[in-house]
């Protein structure tokens, strides 16, 4: 029996890979002569760097509140061009900071600037932003900063690169950009497909997450608004219109409009990359997962583009979660089964302790993967004597 195994990260307890191997531990045990493929996975967010092949190039930047701190980028080929893969967290992530520094109104997206800025240095022409796990909401003003764009406030002063330059955006010059952005390829690869501004965009969906209170959140959508009035002057782009333009923090905005990128679905470009393709084509069984999953899953989830390429190709696909909530039922159309991992009475942090969710999720993969090898082998049987 072919098992393939291509979960996503359990955010905030194991990796992709780390997930991936205690499925695959279960598996064995119910299924000792198995062949198991692990593909780890990623969708756009926090740790697309880590399941994907290349060469990483290390660099220091600045962090959301303008520290020092070691970033990277990956190189490598995608659709046969050299190409430079940024994963924003490094440079802007939520975990750079401690939950006392957390706040969108104090931080800024300076050091991804930094990071495309080196790639762009180094000769590279096209660029892919992954987007997912900021802590920013300042709409990729501050990367805009470092890769020479000027701000300036309603006084004419130009503004400081530290902070949240979204606050204080009245007008901008790009007349002193990085020469090599306008003939450089830009992608951003997402898993949200939220606008810019207005109550499903950048603010009123994840500054919340991010430690905003109401009246803040309420502040930064105006200045969302602002800031489109400003990149569709200068552009001609509508960001509004652009879907995942609201994508960590507004990145996905300043992306499509000044840098003239496009916004990709993330977990379709992984799939790409990692061949998830063959190696489900060949499988008897897919066996996906992540921390959560929900009605959120949709949106460009990586169990779901998972699943729909699974289904796809005719192949059963089962998905386990840490935490199932309550509109799981959306998902149905696209599993055979969606199962929680937690099998004894837990708070949220002891369920999260890497250890105790390995062990959950590998007991969890072994008694599914009996229950499933054992109607199969029913069935043949069945077969086999009609």
């Amino acid at each position: 029996m072919n098992i393939v195994i291509a979960p996503d990260s359990f955010k905030g307890s194991l990796s992709a890979a780390a997930v991936g191997k205690a499925m695959a531990a279960g598996v064995e045990k119910a299924i000792p002569h198995a062949e198991i493929k692990v593909v780890p996975m990623a969708d756009g967010g926090e740790g697309t760097i880590a399941v994907l092949p290349g060469t990483l190039r290390k660099l220091m930047v600045c962090d959301p509140l303008m520290r020092s701190a070691e970033a990277s980028y990956l190189t490598m080929k995608y659709e046969g061009e050299p190409t430079a893969l940024i994963e924003c967290a490094e440079s802007s992530g939520l975990t750079l900071l401690a939950e006392t520094e957390r706040s969108p109104m104090t931080v800024n997206t300076y050091g991804l600037g930094e990071q495309i800025k080196a790639a762009l240095d180094e000769g590279y022409r096209q660029i892919i932003i992954s987007l997912g796990g900021s802590a920013t909401n300042d709409g990729g003003l501050g990367m805009l900063q470092a890769l020479g764009w000027k701000l300036y406030d309603h006084h004419n002063n130009e503004i400081r690169k530290a902070g949240n330059p979204l606050l204080s955006i009245h007008s901008f010059c790009d007349k002193q950009i990085h020469p090599a952005i306008r003939e450089t390829r830009f992608l951003a690869a997402s898993d949200v497909m939220n606008p810019f501004y207005g109550r499903e965009g950048a603010a009123f969906v994840f500054a919340l997450q991010k430690r905003a209170n109401e009246q803040e959140v309420e502040r930064l959508d105006q200045a969302l608004q602002r800031a489109a009035c400003l990149f569709q002057q200068a552009y001609g782009t509508d960001v509004q219109k652009v879907k995942g333009s609201g994508a960590a923090g507004g990145i996905g905005g300043a992306v499509a409009a000044a840098l003239g990128g496009e916004i990709i679905s993330g977990v379709e470009m992984v799939i790409q990359l990692v061949g998830l393709e063959s190696d489900i084509k060949k499988a008897d069984l897919v066996v996906t997962g992540e921390g959560s999953l929900d009605g959120q899953s949709l949106l460009g989830k990586v169990p779901v583009g998972v699943a729909k390429l699974a289904k796809l190709h005719n192949k059963p696909v089962i998905a386990l979660a840490g935490r199932l909530g309550k509109d799981v039922a959306s998902l149905h159309p696209y599993f055979d089964g969606i199962f929680s991992i937690q099998s004894d009475c837990l708070t949220v942090e002891q369920a999260m302790n890497p250890g105790v969710a390995a062990y959950q999720a590998s007991q969890t993969a072994e008694q599914l993967l009996r229950l499933y090898s054992s109607k199969r082998a029913r069935n043949a049987s069945c077969d086999s004597s009609s």
